[in-house]
């Protein structure tokens, strides 16, 4: 049988986490790369997925992780010498911290299909609740989804109106369909499966670090999250 593990001191802890998260802050908060000895690649996903959703830079979550980002970054010496010593005796609960905004920074859940959900379990441990980090606009979701999605929400919030909006053209409909489901709390499918699990979360900051993200649609009904 495996011999029990030893319980770790707070000590030995740090000892561990430190070489990890000097490695990771280094490479997505872009503090002064100098090489390390760890062989694990990680790449900020942040600002990259604002392409597949133009207003998700000032969404709640996205502003949040972005100033714990800046907040990290500002706090980090640039020497590698001196950031790894100040790893070193950092208590180990911010070391954590600073990991989640380091995990939260790499997190990326784009999809193929709106039934497909790959971060759904990360959401549910979090505690995701994406009505209080996203909400339906024309140009973050309806204008790049289908006529037919777009209909989908209007018939939930609105049947009477889905007969004079399946004449419009394809901007106006967004436009209608984003006028009415504001305020109803409709989701798209893929969240709210994550959301039924969840539990709100309540500071965007902590959202952030958590790797929390606004979710959009493309034309052929791939999925940003």
């Amino acid at each position: 049988m495996p011999r029990k593990a030893k319980e770790l001191s707070p000590l030995e802890v740090r000892r561990l986490l430190s070489p990890l998260i000097d490695h990771l802050a280094r490479r997505v908060l872009s503090i002064g790369y100098e090489g390390s000895p760890i062989n694990i690649n990680a790449t900020s996903h942040v600002d990259g997925l604002v392409k597949h959703a133009a207003d998700m830079a000032d969404a709640p979550a996205a502003t949040g992780l972005r100033e714990v980002r800046e907040a990290w970054a500002n706090r980090l010496p640039s020497e590698s010498e001196a950031m790894f010593a100040e790893l070193l005796v950092m208590p180990q609960s911010e070391l954590l911290s600073l990991l989640a905004v380091c995990v939260a920074s790499t997190t990326t859940a784009i999809c193929s299909r709106e039934t497909e959900m790959p971060a759904s379990m990360l959401a549910q441990a979090v505690g995701l609740d994406m009505h209080t980090w996203w909400r339906p606009t024309a140009v973050g979701y309806f204008e790049h989804v289908s006529k037919a999605k777009a209909l989908e929400a209007v018939t939930v919030v609105a049947p009477d109106q889905v007969a004079r909006l399946s004449k419009l053209k394809k901007g106006d409909l967004a436009s209608e369909a984003e006028r009415l489901v504001a305020g109803s709390g409709w989701l798209p499918a893929m969240l709210c499966a994550v959301e039924r699990d969840a539990e709100p979360a309540s500071d965007p900051a902590a959202a952030g670090a958590s790797g929390d993200a606004p979710v959009g649609e493309r034309e052929d009904d791939d999925v940003t999250a």
